[in-house]
């Protein structure tokens, strides 16, 4: 078995693990995501050139990644209170406090010079 074969498989393994931690509790999804891994790498199971391969490859992990980093799970615990299951690899942001007082631009005008 050539290297990158075995370097495929192991992403393949890595992405089907992902899917289960990140989307855990959440069956419907599980089996969505499984589906659509499976898919992809079934599709593309008959690519020779090494350098498609190296390509699919580094999707793959950008893809991992992605899903580590943006994927936050919302539960219901009242019908308007939601918790927010944040893991240590979701990428934070600063909030900024909204303003109520802020002025805001006054609107742009839209000048059309196709009008008559």
């Amino acid at each position: 078995m050539s290297s990158l074969r075995r370097e495929a498989l192991r992403w393949y393994k890595i992405l089907q693990r992902t899917k289960n931690e990140v989307f855990s509790g959440d069956f419907r999804t599980i089996s969505a995501a499984r589906q659509r891994i499976r898919e992809e790498f079934i599709k593309n199971k008959d690519i020779k050139d090494e350098q498609q391969i190296k390509e699919k490859i580094q999707i793959a992990k950008d893809v991992d990644v992605e899903l580590r980093r943006s994927v936050v799970q919302a539960v219901r615990k009242q019908p308007t209170v939601f918790e927010a299951r944040i893991t240590p690899d979701t990428r934070k942001m600063d909030n900024v406090m909204f303003d109520p007082d802020a002025e805001l631009p006054p609107p742009r005008s839209k000048k059309c010079s196709d009008k008559k």
